[in-house]
Formats: C-alpha cells, sequence, structure tokens
C-alpha cells in the first residue's frame, strides 16, 4: 500500500507538470512566432515479484511478476512546426517561410565606440549573447539600428556599396549582386564558401540602417540621412534590405537566417527566443533562400502554433488523471487506516 501512495504521489507531481505546460501554451496562444510544447510520461522503475524462468520437459516456465513504482517526466518536446502567417501593413514585420530563425545579440556597451567615421558596423566586437527567434515584428531604434523586441540588434550582411553604388535595383537583388554581400566582410567581395557559424558573428553585422544609407547617399549637403529621409524601405523575400531616396533604389544589407540540426533541441531563453545548446548544434548562418532556411515575407508574422482544440482536451484528460492519482492516494490512506484499526 505504501507503494500505491507513492505512485499516486508521482502521477499527481507528472500531472501538474503537465498542466503547467498546456497552461503556458494557452496563454501564448496569441503570441507572434511562439512555439507550443507537450509533455510525455514514462514508468519508473520495478520491483520484480516472482522472477521469470524458463520451461522445461519437466515444468512449464512462468513470465516474470514485476510491480511498479509509479509515473515520471519522460520529456518537454517542442513542436517547431512553421504556423500560418497574419498579414499586416507593416514593412518592417517579417516571417519566415521556411525552418529559418532570425539572428538577435546583445553587445557590451562598453566596447560599443564608434570608429573615426563614426560607423558601429564596422568593429570587431563580438555578441555577449546570441539568440535566434521567428517573431519578426522588427523596428528601427533611435540610433539607426535595426533591432527585434528586447531590445537586441538584428543581425545581417552589411554592405559598404561601393561596388553597388552605381547599381539600382528593382524588386528583389539578382544572383550577381547577391554575392558581393558577404558576411565575413563589412565591405563588397566574394560571398563566403565554408559554412558560416554563430562564431562568425560580429558587431559589424548589425545592420544600422542611419550609416549605410548615408554610405549610399554621401555628401548631402552637410545634412546626414536618417531612416525618415527616405522615400520607400522593402525587404524582398531574399532578406535584401533595399531603400529609396531621391528617386534612386538601393541596396544596402541583407537579413541573415540561422538553421540548426535539431530545431527541438533549442533552449527557451524568453521573449519568444531561442539559445543554442549541445542538443541543438551550432547555428549555421544562411542567406534567405539556401536550402532549410526559407525565405523572408515581409508585411507579415507567424501567429502560434498552439491548437487550442488540442490544448483543451488534454486538459480535460490531465485533469482527469489528476484526480484518478489523488484517489489513488486517499484509497492506499483508507486501507492503511483499516490495517491500523485492526490492533483495535
Amino acid at each position: 500500500m505504501v507503494r500505491s501512495l507513492y505512485s499516486g504521489v508521482s502521477g499527481l507531481t507528472t500531472h501538474q507538470t503537465r498542466m503547467d505546460v498546456i497552461g503556458n501554451n494557452i496563454a501564448n496562444v496569441n503570441t507572434y512566432g511562439f512555439k507550443a510544447s507537450r509533455v510525455t510520461f514514462r514508468d519508473i522503475y520495478y520491483q520484480t515479484a516472482i522472477g521469470e524462468t524458463a520451461g522445461t520437459a519437466s515444468f512449464a516456465g512462468n513470465n516474470p511478476s514485476t510491480v511498479g513504482y509509479g509515473v515520471q517526466l519522460g520529456s518537454i518536446d517542442k513542436d517547431m512546426s512553421m504556423s500560418s502567417f497574419q498579414s499586416t501593413n507593416r514593412v518592417l514585420d517579417l516571417a519566415i517561410s521556411g525552418d529559418g530563425f532570425f539572428i538577435t545579440s546583445t553587445f557590451d556597451g562598453s566596447e560599443m565606440t564608434a570608429d573615426t567615421n563614426g560607423d558601429l558596423t564596422s568593429l570587431e566586437v563580438r555578441p555577449k549573447s546570441t539568440t535566434y527567434t521567428r517573431m519578426g515584428n522588427l523596428s528601427i531604434d533611435s540610433n539607426g539600428n535595426l533591432v527585434a523586441g528586447a531590445n537586441t540588434f538584428v543581425l545581417g550582411t552589411c554592405n559598404d556599396l561601393t561596388k553597388l553604388a552605381d547599381t539600382t535595383f528593382v524588386g528583389d537583388v539578382s544572383a550577381a549582386e547577391l554575392a558581393k554581400l558577404d558576411i565575413t566582410s563589412s565591405g563588397g567581395g566574394t560571398a563566403a564558401t565554408t559554412t558560416l557559424t554563430s562564431a562568425d558573428l560580429k558587431s559589424k553585422n548589425i545592420i544600422n540602417i542611419e550609416t549605410l544609407i548615408n554610405k549610399a547617399w554621401p555628401q548631402q549637403n552637410g545634412k546626414r540621412l536618417s531612416y525618415a529621409d527616405l522615400s520607400s524601405f522593402q525587404i524582398g523575400k531574399d532578406g535584401v534590405i533595399t531603400v529609396t531616396y531621391n528617386s534612386e533604389m538601393k541596396a544596402i544589407a541583407r537579413i541573415e537566417l540561422a538553421t540548426f540540426d535539431n530545431q527541438e533541441g533549442l533552449i527557451e531563453d524568453g521573449n519568444t527566443s531561442f539559445a543554442e545548446s549541445a542538443a541543438s548544434g551550432v547555428a549555421k548562418i544562411k542567406k534567405p533562400g539556401d536550402p532549410g532556411a526559407g525565405y523572408t515575407q515581409s508585411n507579415k508574422l507567424e501567429m502560434s502554433n498552439v491548437n487550442l482544440a488540442q490544448e483543451f482536451s488534454d486538459m480535460i484528460v490531465t485533469q482527469r488523471g489528476y484526480q484518478a492519482n489523488a484517489r489513488i492516494i486517499t484509497t492506499s490512506d483508507s486501507m492503511l487506516e483499516e490495517l491500523v484499526n485492526l490492533k483495535r
């Protein structure tokens, strides 16, 4: 009977954990880019009551008889499947049609000193922390940086436009021009041929819109251009940011994406972001359109992939399981009380 008490307690604990996960899923049903989780159970070790024996010519064999000790948490799995998109009227709202993640980082502020050109994108400072998210409600801060939620920089490839300054782009940039955008260099050049990882990221990969447009249109009679001076701002499906000033369109940067060998191995880092882990493997930096990365879609946001019908069904089953395990404890206690009363 004591064993049944412990079994009931283990059932209460695991069902409570499952209820916590379900509650978190439901709470985030309207959180853009949120990925739902599920709980699986496993039985605990067993005590052998009767050992197994093999059959002989004289005696039949018997199977082992064991008594279990309840249930334990098996795993909390993440559902990383892509959800549907919600259309918006905001160009800085981005969704990823594929398995990629936006790359966001914070940097040590004490090292964020501008060079002689006032260009933050040319620094060689490593990120203080790097996270990955599917929530693409981006914005431009007061310093002209492209940022995501929680005050993190969005990283990508920044080009100094020395090779692109005289080129006008309409729509997505051609493959030939994309080759001039290189995540390992703040200038033009040949695209990297090796697989890039999160270790290659530096603060020069911060997309500072203000710095880039002033490189694209230098010496504007002493005026420093800002985002407000642009007549258009577009982000193509290839992640390339094109801007228009004085009826001239130019490409200034490309938003890069990260992929992982095992997405479900990522660690939730809060703010709808994930961090690398030993299980996920190192992030592989890819441009939108590369195999496995997917494409960026402007004026859209990815919705939560929580299935409310499934969550409410699981909630009912979890509640019944919790009640049943609580009944195990009360029934076992009643039997123990009856045993104790035999003394009287």
